[in-house]
Formats: C-alpha cells, structure tokens, sequence
C-alpha cells in the first residue's frame, strides 16, 4: 500500500491496518527521534500529530525513509504480509527502494539482484524490438521496459540460490545491452543523464554554459540536480527574446533575421555565445517552438534546434518533438543534455 502514513486526521493506513490485525500501535523511539529531527529542521515544534508518525502495529518491520517523516513499515495480517509506503512519489519510491525491496528480497527463496541499464535517444518500440529475445516470459533473469522523459530504462530481475549467481546472470545480460546499444547507453541504476555528463565534465576537465530559449531554464535545472556541479557549471542564460539572443549572447540580428530564430544557425551562435560570456569550454543551447501556437509548415511546433560548441567548434541537432508545452521542454532539455553527451 501507499499513503496515508501522515500526520493528518485523514491518514488512516496505520490504524487501519492494526485493527485488521489485531494489534496495538507502539511508539518506536528511533522513529520518534527521526521525526523530531525533521520537524524542528524546518523552524517547528514536533505536535502530537507530528509524533503519531512514529507509532506502528506491533511487531511490525519498519522501513527507512530518508526523504521525510513518515516511515513505511511491514505487518503480518493474518496469513499475508501487508507492506506499506508514503504517497508523496519521491518518498515512496526511496521508501521502496530502501526498504520494501530489499525486504522481498530477503523473505524470497532466492537470493535475488535488480539493475536497469538507461538509455536515451531511441523510441521505447525499437529497443524493445532489439530485445525480443531478453523479454521471453519465465525467462531469467526477467527483462522489462519503462519510459519516462524520453529515458527508456531496461530492468533485470535475476534470482538464484547465491547472490554471485545472481550477479553473473544479470552481468551477461548488461553486456548484450551495452554491445546492442551502443552509445545510447548513458549510465546505470539511478543514475540520470545530467549525472553521467557531470561524470565526463570530471573525466575531460571540461567547463559548460548554458544558453536557453525554449527550454526557459530547464536544462541548467537539471544540471543543478547533481551535487558538486559547481565546479563545472559557470553560467545559465535564458535568452527568451530575440533582442536579447542578439545583446547578451552575441548572436548576429541578421542572421535571426535571415533564418529565424528557430534556427540551426542561431542554436550554434547561442551555444558559441555562451561560451564567449563565460569562457566555458562547452556550450549548450536551445531555440524551439514548444506551442501550441506558433507553428508554421515550414516550422512546425515542437521543432527544436539544440546547439552544442566545444573549443570554438559549433554543431547543431534538428528535433522533432511531440506532446504539449510542458513535454516538449522537458524533452528538448534532456535532448540537449544528450547532445552535450
């Protein structure tokens, strides 16, 4: 289950599940200090309604959460096992990830092992044809798909009696990936496309700039994600209007004038741009139409150009991208992030 973990008169789950079992909700001190710790981090005292977070059916299992104050917790409700997670999405997953699947894991038979191998710039229908073969039902380990942002993320699930086992199975898996793949492959587990860039920004010694339109400053946010990016990270510009593509970052107006700015030749002069502001070695940009007016034909929405200059070098990458507002700039940010991969 999720939610309903809370400090509100509405969050029901732990009674509930406590009455189903016939047990008494105890306070667990551990969980009391965790609590405490949070709520007075914010400038608040810790209320009753606070510290109810910190009781659970007795003898449960309870589950870390370190994204906030409520803790999931494992109870046996007759013959089942009822395992519970916040509703707040980045909670529950942390709580998930921490807690409830290493739980399974240990309660299995077998000792099992999940990785995901990410991938990007490839449509979910083509990867999953380029792995027929890894998805047969029964198969282990267990091979499945999911997308979100344009990610395409491949899961292995492998069980043996030892976890070596388990490892290897999974191994071989993750070289046919990499060997299929290629360089659409940007990184493993949780690891996010801004992430494996900061770790070639390391690599190479590189320094980036950001130049933005389209994207309004999402391709700087996701970099931002990535603690210690700052000693890469020089510069983001959101350089909405032409007059300020021409005053800020250099780009010629007749060239804006010439080919529009929706353009390869102005995504290549505002990552150029970028780099001359800041003296970065890499420069980012992005210049589209994200809708849902301001189509035309020749330049319809959800056209983006995204440009990349590397030591004075300049390139461009046309996109055609489909969705609304919102999707076309989440996804023309992580393009650009791609490119600069």
């Amino acid at each position: 289950l999720s939610g309903g973990l809370g400090p509100t008169a509405d969050d029901r789950t732990r009674r509930a599940i406590a009455s189903a079992a016939g047990k008494e909700l105890v306070l667990d001190h551990e969980s009391l200090e965790h609590v405490r710790h949070i709520v007075e981090a914010h400038g608040r005292r810790m209320s009753q309604a606070h510290a109810a977070q910190a009781y659970f059916p007795e003898g449960s299992v309870i589950f870390p959460n370190m994204r906030g104050t409520a803790r999931g917790f494992a109870c046996q409700v007759g013959k089942a096992t009822v395992l519970t997670m916040p509703g707040v999405p980045e909670e529950m997953h942390a709580v998930f990830r921490d807690g409830v699947l290493p739980y399974l894991l240990r309660a299995s038979d077998s000792r099992g092992l999940v990785r995901k191998v990410n991938l990007f710039g490839l449509p979910e229908s083509a990867v999953d044809a380029q792995i027929a073969d890894l998805t047969v039902a029964g198969r282990n380990p267990s091979v499945g798909l999911k997308v979100e942002a344009g990610v395409v993320s491949i899961s292995l699930r492998a069980a043996a009696p030892r976890t070596g086992e388990a490892e290897q199975l999974v191994e071989q898996d993750m070289r046919t990936i990499r060997q299929r793949f290629g360089e659409a492959v940007f990184g493993y587990d949780d690891t996010s496309l801004a992430e494996a860039l900061s770790s070639l920004f390391q690599e190479q010694g590189l320094t980036v700039a950001v130049a933005e339109s389209c994207t309004g400053g999402l391709v700087g946010d996701l970099l931002t994600d990535v603690p210690g990016i700052s000693r890469f990270f020089l510069l983001d510009v959101v350089a909405y209007s032409n007059e300020a593509k021409v005053s800020q970052l250099g780009v010629p107006a007749d060239q804006i004038q010439r080919f529009g700015a929706v353009s390869a030749e102005v995504a290549r002069s505002m990552a150029a741009g970028a780099c001359r502001l800041s003296g970065a070695l890499l420069g980012i940009s992005t210049t589209g139409i994200t809708g849902p007016s301001g189509g035309t034909p020749e330049k319809p929405v959800g056209l983006v150009y995204v440009g990349i200059c590397l030591d004075g070098q300049t390139a461009a990458h046309e996109l055609r991208l489909r969705g609304d507002r919102r999707r076309i700039k989440q996804h023309a940010a992580r393009h650009a992030l791609n490119a600069a991969r």
